[in-house]
């Protein structure tokens, strides 16, 4: 997508100049969810026709160097940037300056407490309300440009309705979507979302749980497999070396299998 028609397609948008590196704003500002009648209603599938796919790319803000290789696929894919880390920042506004979407990928509780490492931006399922309001606007600072907001683990934040209604109701307010990774099968995302009306799309496929090369072109094939079928298809993936690999000459050859690639945004409801 041009730069010019990312701007059309979200007016708060704030483009930065070029070549500057972009100071961290707060994410309501500039993401306003798709309005009724906008983006998605234009890209929905005709009847009887291929699904979609939307690509997400979690775990960037590390490098710039290895978001660009994940910003060199083309068709594009959506980025999900970790909050605070080194480049969070500057990995958005790539994005942005080369016509990608962003997400935030929002650190969520899992299951198991002593993953989260002592890493900073979590949301806990035990905060009160305005601690994990206060905790949610620190993450969207780190990250600018964003247009929705996925979970990073989650296994147990999603599995409890009180948080993930204040989550939920929290992004409602400040114009995002959420993507449920389904990190979770007892996830209460999807009803919790219809319940407070907030825009939603679910992962589908995850391209790389196992990110040997014959696994990822399995997880490929599955993705192919279902949008043939007419289903819209969101594939997770990280940029792991074998997945970067098999994704850029798969994604090229959707179009002439007559699959589109969408960004996440199309995708949601």
């Amino acid at each position: 997508m041009a730069v010019a028609a990312l701007v059309e397609r979200h007016p708060r948008l704030e483009m930065p100049p070029l070549p500057a590196p972009l100071p961290a704003r707060r994410a309501a500002r500039v993401a306003p969810a798709p309005p009724p009648g906008g983006p998605i209603t234009r890209l929905l599938p005709e009847p009887g026709g291929a699904g979609r796919v939307a690509v997400v790319i979690d775990d960037l803000g590390d490098s710039v160097e290895t978001a660009g290789s994940v910003l060199a696929v083309d068709p594009p894919v959506t980025v999900a940037v970790m909050p605070f880390r080194a480049a969070s920042a500057r990995v958005a506004a790539a994005a942005i300056q080369r016509g990608r979407e962003v997400i935030l990928h929002l650190p969520l509780e899992p299951e198991r407490r002593s993953e989260m490492a002592d890493a900073p931006g979590f949301l806990l399922t035990g905060m009160a309300s305005e601690r994990l309001e206060r905790q949610l606007d620190a993450d969207l600072a780190t990250v600018p440009y964003i247009v929705g907001v996925n979970g990073h683990m989650g296994s147990r934040f999603t599995q409890d309705r009180r948080a993930m209604e204040q989550l939920l109701v929290a992004l409602r307010a400040r114009g995002l979507f959420f993507l449920d990774s389904l990190t979770s099968p007892s996830s209460v995302a999807a009803a919790t979302a219809e319940r407070v009306g907030v825009p939603f799309v679910q992962r589908s496929v995850f391209l790389d749980h196992d990110p040997q090369p014959a696994a990822v072109a399995a997880q490929l094939g599955r993705v192919e497999r279902l949008a043939r079928g007419g289903r819209d298809v969101v594939a997770i993936g990280h940029p792991h070396e074998a997945t970067l690999a098999a994704l850029a000459p798969w994604m090229a050859r959707l179009a002439a299998g007559g699959i589109r690639a969408v960004p996440l945004s199309a995708l949601v409801r």
